[in-house]
């Protein structure tokens, strides 16, 4: 492939102004203008070949949407704006130049939706899969950071979408919930939130975690997605398994102190640290995604 001077220069030349960016792509650092009034929210996710995607299956415009936008959704996952980010990609010696520019346009297009700049990064070449990592600066923006921690006995479960059988495609093409995650951070009720990654068995044991608290779900109420009930034929699983504990579906999972409009109830928090699918009268297990180390 061609050197890596000449890829930051075409990085370069696809770069736009922007209204947070004093120095672009092209120094050692980027700098940012901050408010002074306002908080920066930062966070960092990889991406790994045969782990999140398939290289040989999905184009690198594909993979390259994919690692922004689970970065974008871990903002929404806090109700925060994204403002930049910075990307690194270890690429194999059997992919060219134009190969890892189709990744950065796809890293562009998706980031552009939100108005978050992609400032700086690194690349190299190895023999062995690609790699990707993005980490994504957030504001606040006026709306305090929504936490796995603040879910109270009494409150409601919500979710913002239909779950489960992601694996057909939507886990490429996912929208992040980020313009709904700031309307619910406008209400004051919202008690907690995060995004639906790794299942919603998972994800709820997470906030019961960091909350000290349990849950009664409702598995009749939980929004199923027309892929889980394709791919339930093919698994001979019921579709509500693979709403329940599939992953990467990243619609928002979050906790109110009062019924409202927006999303899907499933159920309330409880004092009791158990979570309960009190419809199956079963102990609700968590079964999506681990990461392993």
């Amino acid at each position: 492939m061609s050197g890596e001077f000449d890829f930051i220069d075409w990085i370069r030349r696809q770069t736009t102004a922007h209204e947070h960016v004093l120095v672009p792509p092209g120094d050692d650092l980027a700098v940012l203008k901050w408010s002074a009034d306002d908080l920066l929210i930062v966070g960092v996710d990889q991406v790994l070949d045969t782990v999140h995607f398939d290289s040989n299956v999905h184009t690198p415009r594909e993979i390259g949407r994919k690692v922004m936008n689970r970065n974008l959704s871990d903002c929404a996952a806090m109700a925060c704006l994204p403002a930049a980010a910075v990307a690194t990609v270890a690429l194999p010696k059997s992919r060219d130049i134009d190969y890892a520019k189709q990744l950065f346009l796809g890293m562009k297009v998706a980031a552009e939706i939100f108005d978050c700049a992609i400032v700086g990064g690194d690349t190299a070449s190895w023999d062995a899969p690609l790699a990707m990592t993005v980490t994504i600066l957030g504001r606040s923006a006026g709306i305090p950071p929504l936490r796995r921690s603040g879910a109270k006995p009494g409150d409601h479960i919500y979710v913002t979408g239909p779950l489960g059988g992601s694996i057909l495609g939507r886990h490429m093409s996912f929208q992040p919930r980020v313009r709904e995650a700031r309307q619910l951070g406008k209400t004051g009720i919202v008690t907690s939130m995060i995004d639906i990654s790794d299942g919603l068995s998972r994800d709820l044991r997470h906030i019961c975690r960091e909350s000290r608290v349990g849950a009664t779900l409702h598995s009749s109420e939980i929004p199923i997605h027309p892929d889980a009930d394709i791919l339930s034929r093919q698994t001979c699983r019921y579709p509500i398994e693979h709403a329940l504990h599939d992953g990467e579906d990243y619609e928002l999972l979050f906790t109110t102190s009062e019924e409202q409009p927006f999303g899907y109830w499933i159920g309330r928090i409880t004092a009791d640290e158990k979570i309960i699918d009190e419809d199956r009268e079963v102990s609700l297990e968590p079964k999506g995604w681990e990461h392993k180390l």
